[in-house]
């Protein structure tokens, strides 16, 4: 299957009563969403959620009962992702051209991409557009502090949609947008009022392979809200933290890591940096993007890679801009500076 006809597939997960469902029932309702198949994971003995759903027709809706797709039902999920293309087809033809998957609220999303990533046929059959994470700015803070699953839910998010803030002051509200920045520092923030999403930021929603992407480069690792601090060899490198990262130690040890080189670096080094990476750090790795200024080539490499698993590395044919660096952004859990520092090191030495 080319890159034309696959599915687009959309993650929507968020913590428990942040508003996931109301966020589904915008969207479904919509024309452009009008012909989306729509999987429910539930998690117990009585569902609920799939009733709650608004649709023309009961038809389009999967669930996924007693279990969490991502951990006990996994294969589930694979099984029916795969098998769906001709269960809801006629004559051959799909009666279907999105699929959104909506967690539970006490899922890490983690899992369920590496399935969508490592599973070649899925990978094929359907593209990730990306991650929009719920986050219920009234509990947030007390979520995000207790919950491992909700760091996790807003650090691997593409798009963070800001729920319930009509019931917070403005101070509130500022808290929990630095709290996020601190866990995820590229996702763009997004008020959801009274559960109205800006459908068309939806829409341009494609945040996982920029290769065949309409969405800039420099909207995909977010240049913007993101500054990088230069990084050299045998240097301790500093990490970066914008006006919204500044961290304390009681805030858990999910973080972000920004760093910037400055001279390009050969393919060969890209290399033994990855094959050094991702089998010591992979699993402390939530998310990992990269633009890699990459020696005899014309435009960047992207490297976007989920725990041990990376997408499809390619190189655009340009650059975004004239700046010709390196750009890397980690978001890890468990990991210090120091450890990515001494990973980063092999970058130099080719």
């Amino acid at each position: 299957m080319n890159q034309a006809q696959r599915i687009p597939l959309y993650l929507l997960t968020g913590f428990l009563g942040s508003g996931k469902t109301t966020i589904l029932n915008q969207w479904v309702q919509d024309p452009a969403f009008s012909k989306a198949l729509v999987i429910i994971n539930e998690f117990g003995e009585t569902s609920l959620d799939h009733l709650l759903v608004s649709r023309s027709t009961e038809e389009q809706i999967v669930e996924l009962s007693n279990g969490c797709i991502c951990c006990t039902i996994r294969g589930d999920l694979a099984k029916t992702l795969t098998d769906i293309s001709w269960r809801f087809s006629r004559n051959g033809i799909k009666s279907f051209d999105k699929v959104i998957i909506e967690t539970t609220g006490l899922a890490d999303p983690s899992p369920i991409l590496n399935t969508l990533i490592s599973n070649e046929k899925l990978f094929q059959q359907y593209r990730l557009q990306g991650t929009v994470t719920t986050v219920d700015v009234a509990n947030a803070l007390h979520s995000i502090e207790k919950y491992s699953e909700a760091k996790r839910q807003v650090a691997v998010a593409d798009l963070i949609l800001l729920t319930k803030q009509d019931l917070v002051s403005a101070e509130v509200l500022q808290q929990v947008q630095q709290r996020v920045r601190q866990l995820n520092p590229t996702a763009p923030l997004q008020q959801a009022l009274n559960g109205v999403t800006a459908l068309r930021s939806l829409l341009k929603l494609d945040h996982i392979e920029p290769v065949h992407s309409s969405t800039p480069l420099a909207n995909w690792l977010n240049f913007s809200a993101v500054q990088f601090e230069p990084l050299k060899p045998e240097q301790t490198p500093t990490l970066l933290r914008s006006a919204e990262q500044e961290l304390s130690p009681h805030q858990g040890n999910i973080r972000a890591f920004c760093y910037q080189l400055d001279k390009p670096v050969s393919l060969r080094a890209i290399e033994m940096w990855l094959d050094a990476l991702l089998p010591q750090m992979g699993h402390k790795l939530l998310r990992l993007k990269a633009i890699l200024n990459v020696e005899g080539f014309p435009g960047p490499m992207v490297i976007h890679g989920v725990q041990q698993l990376l997408h499809p590395t390619a190189v655009l044919t340009d650059w975004p801009n004239d700046e010709r660096k390196s750009k890397l952004v980690f978001i890890t859990d468990e990991l210090t500076a120091q450890q990515l520092e001494v990973s980063l090191q092999p970058l130099f030495r080719l």
